[in-house]
């Protein structure tokens, strides 16, 4: 019974005055859920914004390995993972108490002339800060280095947890604008190419089909509370080029197959469907090879570098995806070919 409504739906579909192909409303399933999910992560949490964004405080504490303090205070030696580990568990709670985290945590020495230590063992940990309010973060700041003291057991050793450094956003936004600028510039020169010298109708697609490809690559970002810095830039720039790439290739194949005669009766949605298999092994191919080099990034670099790559990945499963399942739809209901249309209009005038 269930294949019979199914059977029945595709034939609606496939016959409908829209010509879209067959299961397109399935396949808008997942863009709709991830849209939708998007939208209240949106609403209700925002973007996990990284420090190019918040700005971050870093402080250096002591861990009395020389036991300067006497007996009476916890001594650690942190070239021992158990010591070290006790040491990040402390600063962790003290953080996690004030609403923060540990962005980074590495092992660094310090000098405390007043108790005669010299290049003693210390970590520096570094967090982002929660607004971009100097007096507010000031205030935080002195809130936390008393919390690292007492937790410590540093109350009359306060020197053996230094001042805390704040640093301000490093968010350049004009450069951000500028790259959004260049992108829609060129995107704009592309598509009046396209318009001026064969169908003004890919202007449109073009523009849902790259408006999809962004909302949904921003909704998995957020999703996979991935961090945003500047690095954002680079993703979107990724997803961008992906989705022109993939426009461009399947619009000259399509004007290809139209042009050789091959569909000259058929519907555009048999025409979009036999063109998207045509070009899928190709893709897949390319998509594999960007896919295997954005996963040994995210594994091997530095965590900069790995964001940018794990965005990388969205955006491809994301371009891949919107191209091969909702382009071939979007084309058959906007797109129209000329030459097809013309001889279309030439057969019609001849008496039979």
């Amino acid at each position: 019974m269930l294949n019979m409504k199914n059977n029945y739906l595709n034939k609606k579909i496939i016959s409908s005055k829209f010509n879209i192909t067959k299961n397109f409303l399935y396949f808008l399933i997942i863009p709709a859920i991830i849209l939708i999910v998007g939208i209240v992560l949106v609403s209700v949490v925002g973007f996990h914004y990284g420090t190019d964004f918040t700005g971050e405080s870093v402080v250096k504490i002591y861990v009395n390995n020389e036991n300067r303090f006497g007996e009476d205070i916890a001594s650690y030696d942190i070239t021992n993972q158990a010591d070290l580990d006790a040491v990040y568990d402390k600063i962790d709670i003290v953080l996690n108490d004030n609403g923060l985290a540990i962005d980074s945590f590495r092992i660094t020495n310090m000098t405390i002339e007043d108790y005669l230590v010299t290049n003693g063992q210390a970590v520096e940990v570094t967090y982002q800060n929660l607004s971009n309010d100097i007096d507010s973060i000031t205030a935080l700041n002195n809130d936390i280095r008393q919390s690292l003291i007492t937790a410590f057991g540093y109350s009359n050793y306060e020197d053996a947890v230094s001042n805390i450094d704040y640093s301000p956003s490093s968010a350049d936004f004009t450069w951000i604008t500028g790259t959004v600028a260049c992108i829609v510039f060129g995107y704009l020169v592309m598509a009046c190419y396209l318009a001026f010298r064969n169908n003004p109708s890919i202007f449109l697609v073009g523009i849902l089909q790259i408006a999809i490809d962004i909302f949904m690559t921003l909704g998995l970002i957020l999703i996979f509370r991935l961090t945003i810095n500047l690095s954002l830039s680079i993703i979107l720039l990724s997803t961008f080029m992906l989705s022109v790439f993939n426009l461009i290739y399947y619009y000259f194949k399509l004007k290809s197959n139209i042009r050789s005669g091959r569909f000259e009766k058929v519907k555009n949605s048999e025409i979009a469907n036999a063109t998207i298999k045509e070009i899928t092994l190709n893709r897949v191919v390319l998509y594999l090879v960007i896919f295997v080099i954005a996963i040994l990034f995210s594994v091997i670099a530095v965590e900069g570098v790995r964001e940018v790559a794990l965005g990388i990945m969205i955006s491809l499963l994301t371009t891949f995806y919107t191209s091969q399942f909702l382009l071939p739809s979007i084309c058959s209901v906007f797109y129209k070919d000329r030459k097809r249309a013309k001889v279309t209009r030439q057969k019609q005038k001849i008496p039979e």
